[in-house]
Formats: C-alpha cells, structure tokens, sequence
C-alpha cells in the first residue's frame, strides 16, 4: 500500500511542470507565512527573537531562491521505473554475444590491426625524414 502511494508520489513529481509549479505555489505561500511571523516575532519579541526572525528570514530567502531557480533550470533525477507504470513501452532486449563470437570478433581486430602496422613498416620509419 505504502509503495503504490509513494510510487503516485515520485511519478507526480518526475513531472517537471506540474512540480515546478507546486513549489513555485508553495513558496508564493510559505515566504509571506513565514514574513507574517517574523514580523510578529520583531514587534512583541525579545532582542533573540529579533535576532532569529533575521537568521530565520535570511535562510529562507535563500532557500526560496535556490530552490525556485534550480527546479526551473535542473530536471529531476528519475525515481520510478517505467516497468511498473501502465503504457509504458517494454525495454529492449539485447542478445548477448556468447564467448565464440567475442572470440571472433578479436581475432579480426587483432588481424586488421597487424595488417595496419604492416602497411605502416612498409611506408618507413617517419624519424629518417627529420635526421
């Protein structure tokens, strides 16, 4: 039960507009709150609550601007596998060479590269050309 709900979740949130406009609501809502309170804290608080309404305030400016100019900018890593959701296309499946092939496949690498330095002896060593 707890997998399918954080599954919805994270599928909510690997959409990049719909989250990027959630947090951007989100912090349209939370900065003023928050301003509401250190303004409070700064009329009937004492000198410390003075002090953390601006320690506070600074750190959630911060945050705000970070966090809104890097959700706009910066795509989420994905988090659901596309298996477990309904449409998604079935992944592609590779045959994998077995050891003959591979076998093979360096023999005529190793003989296309004795052909090149073949070819290359026969053309002469480069350094007579500069001594």
């Amino acid at each position: 039960m707890f997998k399918n709900i954080q599954r919805a979740i994270f599928s909510l949130y690997e959409r990049r507009v719909l989250r990027n406009r959630f947090y951007t609501f989100a912090f349209a809502i939370f900065v003023p709150v928050g301003c509401r309170f250190a303004i409070l804290a700064w009329r009937l608080g004492s000198p410390v609550d003075r002090l953390m309404a601006i320690v506070g305030g600074a750190a959630v400016a911060v945050t705000t601007i970070v966090t809104l100019l890097r959700i706009w900018v910066v795509p989420p890593l994905q988090t659901v596998d596309c298996n477990s959701l309904a449409g998604c296309p079935e992944p592609r499946v590779y045959p994998t060479p077995d050891a003959a092939e591979l076998l093979q496949a360096v023999k005529e690498s190793s003989a296309r590269n004795r052909e090149i330095a073949r070819a290359a002896r026969a053309l002469g060593s480069p350094r007579s050309l500069f001594h």
